[in-house]
């Protein structure tokens, strides 16, 4: 009976040890590290003879300032994202970005959209190029010459349309975006943003 308890005793000594040893490993992991709340990475030039500089930019809302690097994530994790989908807009993710850019939104909002709309154009009216299902209601169907072209006119109207009167997350934008949606395209542009992060 002595051995027992011992024994007992050491094994649910040891037991504690460990979980609290998993739920301290646990919470020092679910803090974020500085690297994972640094500021978003801007490129401009790659040129070794310029200095970086500091742009700002503003992500659902939120304006930050980035330093210029040479690379850019932005532009691999909208490709890797159009890869994984099977998209036809791979090749694309340097016109998102740019487009991103130069209306100054976020670059993952363009290709969220266009998956929950048109499964990243896969399920589009033909020759469309509409991924966004911009201007499609009713009998209307909005058709663009090219991709590049719908890129920059769906980026220009989430800046006019959107943005520039504080509608500048899914929720925000869905009462004019989605209007007759119950939450679920909030959702899914959310969803799939998390993806692009």
């Amino acid at each position: 009976m002595k051995n027992f308890l011992l024994f007992t005793t050491f094994v649910l000594g040891n037991l504690t040890i460990l979980i609290l040893s998993f739920l301290a490993l646990t919470i020092k992991a679910s803090k974020p590290s500085s690297a994972q709340i640094a500021a978003p990475v801007v490129v401009v030039s790659s040129s070794s003879d310029q200095s970086p500089a500091l742009l700002p930019l503003t992500v659902l809302g939120t304006s930050t300032q980035a330093e210029i690097v040479a690379g850019d994530a932005s532009i691999q994790l909208v490709e890797n994202f159009f890869k994984k989908y099977q998209s036809p807009m791979v090749g694309l993710g340097s016109d998102i970005v740019t487009a991103a850019r130069k209306y100054q939104i976020p670059f993952g909002l363009l290709p969220a959209i266009g998956q929950c709309e048109g499964n990243l154009g896969k399920v589009i009216p033909n020759d469309s190029y509409n991924t966004w299902g911009y201007g499609i209601y009713g009998q209307t169907i909005t058709k663009f010459a090219s991709w590049q072209e719908a890129i920059d006119t769906v980026s220009k109207s989430m800046r006019r349309d959107y943005f520039d009167y504080g509608l500048t997350t899914p929720e925000k934008m869905m009462g004019k975006y989605a209007p007759p949606s119950d939450g679920s395209w909030a959702f899914c542009v959310n969803r799939f943003l998390a993806e692009l992060q």
